[in-house]
Formats: C-alpha cells, structure tokens, sequence
C-alpha cells in the first residue's frame, strides 16, 4: 500500500527541468501511482540565490498550469520556498516569503514546502541572534508562521538545515519542542544519499522531532559529484517495515528527467509492495517499460550493467559487472593474461572457474557495438537525449576492445598498437562512468601480449 504522500521532489543541483519535462514526469507519475510533487529546484534563482525577487507573470502562469495538471491527476502539487541568507528578525523578509506564498495560492496552491537545507547551520546576523536563542527555534517560528498562512486545508512539509544522520543532535530536540505538529519534516535518512534504510534508522530523529519524518529519498539523484553516474538501477537498501515509520516518502531524481524515470519505476514497485519488492525483478519490468522493443529493452539493461556506480552500491562492487566470465575466459584461453601488465583490477569480482574460449568476448564486441547502435537510435527521444553521453562512452568502448583484438590479431603491426593507445585516450576523454576501467585494463593487457608476441622470433 502507498503511503498517503509518496512522489517526486525536484530539488537537485544543476540545470531544471523544463516546463514541458515537468509536465511529462507527471504523467509518469500517475502512471506509476506517485501522488505528490515538490517544486524546489536549488538552481532556479527565485526559488533559492534571489528570493526576493518575484516571479514573472508568465512564470506564475505556468506554475498554474502545472498545479492544474498535477490536480487532475489526483496529485497534491506543493510549492518550495527557500531563502539563502534569510534574516528571521528582518520583517520585511518574512514578507518577501509570504508575498510569494501568496503568488502560489493566486494560482490554485495550497501545498508548500519550506526548505532549509544545505544553509549554514548558524546565525549569519546579529539581529537573529538577539531576537532567538538557537537557528532551530528562529526556523521553527518561520515554520509556524507560514503554516498560518496556508490556512486550514493546506499543508507544510519543512527540510530541516540538518537533514541526515543518526536524529539525536540538540538542533533538532530544539525543534522538535516547538514547531507545530502539522508541519511534516522531511530527513534523508543516517546520509545525505543514504545507502541503506530502515525503522530502526527513524527512532532517533522520530523521538527529536516529536513526530515521523517524511522521507527525502536521495535516489536516483546524479547532481553535483555524481553528474558522471546514470543512476538507472533499481531502487535497494530500503526494507519492508521502513514504510511503517514514516510520514511520507519523496524520491529526488536528477538533472535527466526521462532517464531518472528508469529507477523511478522501481521506487514505485517498492512502495506498492515492499514486502514483495524484488529489485532485479522490478528492474526488468523498468527497462521493459521504458522501451518499445525487446533490443531496446536488452541494449537499456546492458548499459545499465556497466554503469552501475551509484550510492547504493559499495564501493568494493561498482565493477561487479556481468561481463568478466567472458573476460576470463578469453585469457585463459591464452594460458593467462601477461603479467607484465600488472595486477588484476582492483575491486573486480574474484575470478571463477571458467572453460577456455576466447569466442564469448569476441562476441562481447559485436553485442557492445549493437547496444550502443540500439540506444543512438531509441525510440524515446528524451531517454536517447539524456542516455547520450553514455551511449557514447559505451559505443567508444566497443571501438577499443575491436582496436585491442586487432592489435592482438596481427601483433607483427605497430600502428594497431599504437591506434589502441590512442582510442584509449579519446574514450577516456568523455567522463561518463560505464564500466570504470574494465575495458582499459583489458586493451592493454592485449597490447602487452601483442609485444610478446611480437618479439617471438618465427621459427
């Protein structure tokens, strides 16, 4: 069963969506049973860096439209404010906030959102300090405040400046003691992208705040640092009984609206079922979904195998790929690879037994070639569009391990040799993780057994 709020909170770093990309997720939010969208992008201006400043006319029209939309779907549309270098004690800032309050509820909006996070944990005035005893309790009389304003019927979510960890700091007892009970407070879980969630990670913050959270689930958020990371794989890490403990569930998608829905699908299936929740199956029903075609749908999985490094995955298993059986079983086909190229990767699965034959990464080249062809030309045009630069890394790394075989091929040809080096650092130019360093250590391990071959006198 969903809980009562459960959707989607635009409010990652970079570039927002556009108008028409909104509006799409939302229909992807119905579809999936999503009932609830937050507006808080950190790089829409207004919203965040010049608050005070008023949105145009034309911008308060399209926010109608789109809180329009989202009520006919059945979906709550909630409205962030936020405010960068906010003076509690400055009246005329609270009025800059509820002048803008009232903008959205001109245009049908009575869900809000006040967020706070990511601010300096200390007053940056001295006006604030001699008028509140602490950062918690000057936020919480803004909380209390603007719910005031919303008036009966309407809501209040509120992200705290500290929005992660183990909930037992005295910021958030302080707060706990006096923000309105109504107010909903969103938290992030023990990290800011949290790799695993759970009840037991809840009680802290449940008994700070006097009430239980609302999730802001950081998945499948790719912002800042992790722009080179798809972050298309399923949703993990969360267990049946966290649902139990909180007030509501928000998953953060990134910059790439069309790709995020791919892990989307999957914190939908989730929620839905946690306690039947499979990730692997939930994953392939995602790509079946996101796609028209059954290639398009094996092209999908297939990148998604390699680009694989997101938050929810320790470190020590990004490179846990499917691709290594055939790897392998290439070099041991060729009695091992050559030790002069040093050690195996680090952080790769231990190798298993596997039968000589080079013909499974031969064939690997001409599937790699395929699936990159396959995504070039999707059927989605927004996924290609945002699917793009990795299916650009995907289909350089293709060229590299068909250069690297050739190298191998004919290893009396120098010039093969020296092409694989070259296409190396072309490919690597593009820093979109899809396979870390998989294809580079196999190329030049190649290059390595093309120079013993080499120097082999013929009999």
């Amino acid at each position: 069963m969903l809980p009562e709020r459960c959707g989607v909170i635009e409010g990652f770093y970079g570039r927002p969506w556009s108008w028409s990309e909104r509006h799409a997720m939302l229909d992807f939010m119905h579809e999936v049973g999503f009932n609830a969208y937050i507006y808080a992008p950190k790089n829409d201006p207004i919203h965040r860096n010049r608050w005070q400043e008023p949105y145009t006319a034309a911008e308060w029209a399209a926010f109608g439209r789109l809180a329009a939309h989202a009520c006919a779907q059945g979906m709550a549309f909630i409205f962030g404010l936020s405010a960068l270098a906010l003076r509690y004690s400055d009246a005329a800032h609270l009025a800059l906030l509820q002048t803008k309050l009232r903008g959205a509820q001109a245009q049908g909006i009575r869900s809000f959102a006040l967020l706070l996070d990511d601010l300096p944990s200390h007053f940056e005035n001295s006006g604030d300090l001699a008028l509140f005893p602490d950062l918690a309790r000057a936020q919480a009389w803004l909380a209390n405040t603007l719910l005031q304003d919303i008036g009966p019927g309407g809501e209040l979510y509120f992200c705290p400046t500290e929005y992660h960890g183990g909930g037992n700091s005295a910021y958030l007892w302080a707060l706990g003691s006096v923000l309105d009970l109504r107010v909903q407070v969103l938290w992030t879980g023990p990290e800011v992208c949290s790799r695993t969630l759970c009840a037991a990670d809840l009680r802290g913050v449940t008994d700070a705040l006097r009430r239980v959270p609302v999730i802001w689930d950081n998945f499948p958020v790719n912002d800042l640092d992790m722009q080179p990371d798809l972050h298309i794989a399923p949703l993990t890490g969360r267990t049946p009984d966290l649902l139990t403990a909180t007030g509501g569930y928000f998953a953060a998608p990134g910059p790439l609206a069309a790709a995020s829905r791919v892990a989307l699908r999957t914190t939908a299936a989730y929620l839905h079922d946690p306690q039947g929740y499979d990730p692997a199956e939930a994953f392939q029903n995602s790509v079946r979904a996101s796609t028209t075609t059954p290639e398009e749908a094996a092209a999908l999985a297939f990148l998604a195998d390699l680009a694989r490094r997101t938050p929810l995955i320790a470190a020590d298993q990004i490179l846990h790929h499917a691709l290594w059986p055939a790897i392998d079983a290439f070099w041991a086909a060729r009695g091992g690879p050559p030790h002069q190229a040093g050690p195996e990767l680090s952080g790769r699965p231990l190798p298993q037994p596997v039968a000589p034959d080079e013909v499974p990464l031969r064939d690997l080249v001409h599937a790699v070639e395929r699936h990159a062809e396959t995504l070039a030309h999707l059927s989605d045009l927004a996924l290609r569009a945002d699917l793009a630069p990795w299916t650009a890394k995907l289909a350089g790394w293709g060229r590299v391990l068909k250069y690297a075989l050739e190298a191998l091929d004919h290893p009396q040809d120098v010039r093969a040799r020296e092409a694989v080096l070259e296409e190396l650092l072309a490919v690597r130019a593009n820093f979109h993780w899809v396979g870390g360093d998989t294809f580079d250590a196999f190329a030049r391990r190649c290059i390595w057994a093309a120079d013993i071959l080499a120097a082999v006198k013929p009999a």
